[in-house]
């Protein structure tokens, strides 16, 4: 009933990115990699200012992958659902195997 009462001239909202879109986050992740590499010639690998430099290009171009190509950003609260629970069993495996971790460092094998 309720679509019926839609104008004709309305169509339905695109959800999610464009193709335009996914262009641009192309270009800037390729505009990111060759930013790494010029740091790498500049500093090379052993320099703490390239580590901080490729580091830091690094999680721009994961997060905009994530919020992106895995629909992150148009899908966030069905993340909640996904993140929540793997936090909490996490946190009970860490208490679960801290007494063995903690316990087997005073075996020492001589």
């Amino acid at each position: 009933m309720t679509d019926s009462t839609h104008a004709a001239g309305q169509g339905h909202e695109h959800h999610g990115p464009t193709v335009q879109a996914y262009l641009v986050i192309f270009i800037a992740l390729c505009i990111c990699t060759a930013l790494s590499f010029v740091a790498n010639a500049i500093f090379g690998i052993g320099d703490w200012r390239g580590v901080f430099i490729i580091m830091l290009v690094s999680v721009v171009k994961a997060t905009l992958v994530a919020m992106f190509f895995m629909h992150l950003k148009y899908d966030w609260m069905k993340l909640y659902f996904l993140v929540f629970p793997v936090v909490i069993l996490t946190v009970m495996m860490v208490i679960v195997l801290l007494p063995d971790m903690v316990l087997d460092w005073t075996h020492v094998v001589k």
